[in-house]
């Protein structure tokens, strides 16, 4: 189960790729933070927000059908929350419920596409050295670096075992339900949780000290 996709479009030649990872990153947060301060019901700022992030989109390279494709997926999910927050929203009784609820959309899916541009135009490695340099702490960029090496890791042990069950498993179709689905899931952890136990355990027997060293 290939990973490449992460970070298909993160080795280009283009302008945003050619910025230091640092100020992207801030730029990225500072636009996510104006995004979020944007007040319930201000479309026109929204609005002026949403063409900055399409001019970047056009400069980053990326295709949009590639981004459409992974909002769609975070649509699912932001829609359920919106759901659920936009009848308590404290102007509600102002605005208007479907107000709030289209607000919470457009906020959410505007910082999750500029992350998205972010991760798109910045190996994930220069990110982690970024971070570092900005004075985040060690242990969470530490983490994150594990997260993202092992991520492939998992990707294939999961793969594997998605395998050996279709192999002892005699149906007409390949795809598998949802109680297979959740025990593959199950024991995934469990193997994960396992690894992370020898990751651990081989790393303080060689000398771990928390500093994770990098080429960049």
């Amino acid at each position: 189960m290939g990973l490449e996709f992460l970070e298909r479009y993160c080795e280009g030649i283009g302008p945003l790729h050619r910025l230091d990872a640092r100020a992207k990153l801030v730029a990225t947060l500072a636009f996510v933070v104006l995004v979020v301060a944007t007040p319930v019901g201000s479309w026109r700022p929204l609005a002026a927000e949403a063409q900055l992030l399409a001019f970047v989109v056009g400069l980053s390279g990326v295709p949009p059908r590639e981004l459409l494709v992974r909002w769609l997926g975070f649509f699912v999910l932001v829609g359920f929350l919106a759901l659920m927050v936009a009848p308590t929203h404290p102007r509600r009784a102002e605005l208007g419920v479907p107000v709030v609820l289209l607000t919470i959309l457009a906020k959410n899916s505007l910082a999750f596409l500029a992350m998205l541009v972010l991760v798109n135009v910045t190996p994930f490695r220069k990110l982690l050295t970024a971070m570092r340099r900005l004075g985040m702490p060690v242990v969470l960029v530490s983490t994150l670096q594990f997260m993202y090496r092992y991520l492939h890791v998992l990707a294939d042990e999961l793969d594997r075992m998605v395998k050996a069950r279709r192999s002892r498993t005699f149906r007409r179709s390949g795809r598998l339900d949802w109680g297979l689905l959740t025990s593959l899931i199950g024991v995934l952890f469990l193997r994960a949780f396992e690894r992370g136990e020898r990751v651990h355990a081989a790393m303080i027997a060689r000398g771990w000290d928390g500093t994770i060293r990098t080429l960049d």
